[in-house]
């Protein structure tokens, strides 16, 4: 019998164009935009990206983090590690710096007091991918799990305790995101192959509670300007994680040579959806069509088509748009070869 497709193509992070340049969107004592020049240039940035993720393809869409100062060499982990604490009560925005020379330049937020939502956090992003696409589309989020041990807890005096407490308030703003029309949320909590301790899915499923869309979960190995943490793969450490947690898909680097082995992913739950990334994020190379679909075809030999998420291993927002553009119009038409095989 011929199998059907139903791979679901997609992105996390894209280059901004040049004239993009900044911090867009404000911190909780600012307004939502810093100037209405910066909204006007945010959603012309959206609408470039979502442009170039139809041209590929692309089944579920994202604005690629426009609002993230990808073009600051080096410096991309400040706005992902900041962006929610500045934006949520209970955080002093200014601790100490961070732990180890990787994450020395990254300043800690301090919890101070009980962490609380007091206003939505990624509104913006909806509203302009609402006037950007048709399209089904995502927003991307750090998780309460990776969240809560790359702060300076002050209040708390329990990591755990601190994840709960955001896994609450982004509880609310996810089901608030919901309310206006969001389709697809995606987690971005890379702490599992750090550490396999459970309580992270728990906080996770806390998070997801009653919120009523497709929920993915992306974990790769670590990528501050294509540079890994973790440098052999977790898989089989990781999949009791992967069995508890509530995400409808979870997502994996799967490229690089150090992951490429596919068989432990024979146990992954039948529950799920299963992304293996197809595109390397970590190689500036961009990779050919012919190249991606043999990927594909090996995916499918652990996963029937129905269960396969096709994207790249993680964020293509460190990469020149020429870079990123290739890489991603390939992987569109590597998706399109394999499909009519199938």
């Amino acid at each position: 019998m011929a199998r059907t497709c139903s791979s679901l193509p997609r992105l996390n992070a894209f280059p901004r164009p040049h004239w993009l340049q900044g911090r867009v969107l404000g911190t909780l004592s600012e307004p939502v935009y810093r100037n209405h020049n910066l909204r006007v240039a945010y959603e012309d940035a959206t609408k470039l990206c979502a442009r170039e993720q139809e041209l590929a393809g692309l089944d579920v869409l994202t604005d690629g983090a426009q609002f993230y100062e990808w073009e600051a060499p080096g410096f991309q982990l400040e706005p992902i590690f900041h962006f929610i604490p500045e934006n949520l009560g209970g955080f002093e925005p200014y601790g100490p710096p961070g732990d180890g020379a990787k994450y020395k330049p990254f300043y800690k937020a301090a919890v101070t007091s009980k962490i609380e939502w007091k206003r939505p956090m990624f509104e913006s992003v909806v509203t302009a991918m609402q006037g950007a696409t048709d399209k089904p589309f995502k927003v991307g989020f750090l998780g309460p799990a990776q969240q809560s041990i790359i702060v300076d807890d002050q209040f708390y005096g329990d990591p755990i305790k601190v994840a709960h407490d955001l896994a609450v308030a982004m509880n609310q703003e996810l089901k608030y995101l919901v309310s206006i029309g969001l389709e697809a949320v995606q987690l971005i909590d890379v702490l599992a192959p750090y550490t396999q301790d459970m309580w992270q899915v728990e906080v996770q499923n806390t998070m997801f509670d009653g919120v009523d869309a497709l929920k993915f979960w992306h974990v790769c190995y670590g990528s501050v300007d294509g540079q890994r943490d973790v440098f052999e793969a977790k898989t089989i450490d990781m999949m009791p994680l992967f069995k508890e947690s509530t995400a409808d898909v979870i997502h994996l680097e799967s490229c690089s040579s150090e992951f490429r082995e596919l068989k432990p992913f024979a146990d992954f739950p039948t529950d799920k959806v299963l992304g293996l990334g197809v595109v390397d994020a970590k190689n500036l190379h961009a990779e050919t069509p012919e190249t991606i679909a043999d990927r594909i075809r090996a995916r499918l030999d652990i996963v029937p088509p129905d269960r396969l998420l096709v994207a790249p291993d993680c964020g293509l927002g460190y990469f020149s748009r020429t870079a990123a553009y290739a890489k991603l119009r390939n992987m569109g038409e590597a998706v399109a070869m394999v499909r009519a095989e199938l």
